[in-house]
């Protein structure tokens, strides 16, 4: 009870002293909240599941992006990988058996993030220039594993397992990415790695003054989300039973969406894995409340960036308001020690005369 009362006290005040995730916590309640009390199909136990399927997905996404934006970078490429890993995981599940398949495919899609993070840190290249090339290039690498056609799965018992409901409201799928993200929210707070990636992301030139290399950090961003990219694209083959070597391309906009309502600062070093957990959330709660409401594809996409607009607005207005409170703060501090000094110098002066 003692342990329980604990964590809740840590939460109460993280969401206290970060606005970003108040909000984001707020936004995905008013989210569930319209469609809930709009849609009579909405607040189901159907639904809940169908939302934790998508979240499966796209929370790995939200995951990897939200890191390398604390980062300071972006990985342009996360769609192509995780493409990647979808057609490597269908192509050989049949003659290799879906563990061996599994594996090779999340191996692939880390070592290229690892790569990538490799050459961001040893040639001092921004990620959004390397990342675009290696957006390309995968693509190209995943049509030649399919042959430049759909590849399909023959045997479909490693599908229906991994969507297999359990616990009312989950598959297997999702709890392995509930598991990922309580693994990297661990190690992003309570590790001297996680502590060096918000680091580099928030204050890059001082962290290096300081002595903290943009190597290591860099190098396991970039491979955590080419295993987050990895793991998504296998869920999805697997699930699907079919992969594209051009599918996927949603996924960097829904991410990057994802990210940024879950309170992840575009300027680095701010966010976390429970921002990204609930910005992920609110994203399907909107996506999966406009299928219900039967609304054309152009205006999810209109909703999705309408949304944006407005976590963006408020990241904005809010680091302004502390921009000036800071500001205010300085200048108290300058008028108190102004009067201190003018004080001594009245009482010093007194004594003089005396």
């Amino acid at each position: 009870m003692d342990t329980e009362t604990g964590m809740f006290t840590r939460l109460k005040n993280a969401v206290a002293h970060n606005p970003d995730l108040a909000f984001a916590i707020l936004l995905a309640v008013c989210v569930y909240g319209y469609f809930a009390f709009t849609n009579e199909f909405f607040a189901t136990h159907r639904t809940v599941y169908a939302i934790m399927e998508r979240f499966a997905v796209l929370g790995l996404v939200g995951l990897a992006l939200t890191l390398c934006i604390i980062a300071g970078e972006i990985d342009l490429s996360i769609g192509s990988n995780a493409a990647l890993a979808a057609v490597i995981v269908v192509r050989f599940t049949d003659s290799l058996g879906a563990e061996t398949a599994l594996l090779i495919a999340v191996a692939t899609s880390t070592t290229i993030g690892l790569i990538q993070g490799y050459f961001i840190a040893y040639l001092r290249v921004r990620a959004i220039v390397l990342t675009v090339g290696t957006l390309m290039l995968l693509r190209g690498v995943a049509l030649f594993a399919a042959e430049e056609k759909t590849v399909m799965l023959t045997d479909f018992t490693v599908p229906d397992f991994i969507s297999e409901k359990m616990l009312g409201y989950f598959s297997p799928a999702s709890l392995l990415v509930i598991l990922t993200f309580v693994l990297v929210g661990l190690f992003m707070n309570y590790t001297r790695f996680g502590r060096e990636i918000y680091a580099i992301g928030g204050a890059r030139k001082e962290a290096l003054a300081s002595g903290i290399s943009l190597k290591r950090p860099m190098i396991i961003v970039f491979a955590i989300s080419g295993f987050c990219a990895g793991l998504g694209g296998v869920i999805i083959g697997l699930r699907s039973g079919t992969a594209q070597a051009l599918g996927l391309q949603y996924l960097l906009l829904a991410g990057t969406v994802a990210a940024f309502i879950g309170g992840v600062s575009i300027l680095g070093g701010r966010g976390g894995v429970i921002g990204a957990a609930i910005g992920t959330l609110t994203v399907n709660f909107l996506n999966t409340g406009l299928v219900f409401n039967v609304t054309p594809a152009f205006m999810v996409q209109l909703y999705l960036g309408i949304l944006l607009m407005v976590v963006i607005m408020f990241q904005t207005g809010s680091r302004i308001f502390d921009d000036h409170q800071r500001r205010d703060q300085v200048m108290r501090d300058v008028d108190r020690r102004r009067e201190m000094f003018l004080e001594k110098k009245r009482a010093a002066a007194a004594s003089g005369v005396g």
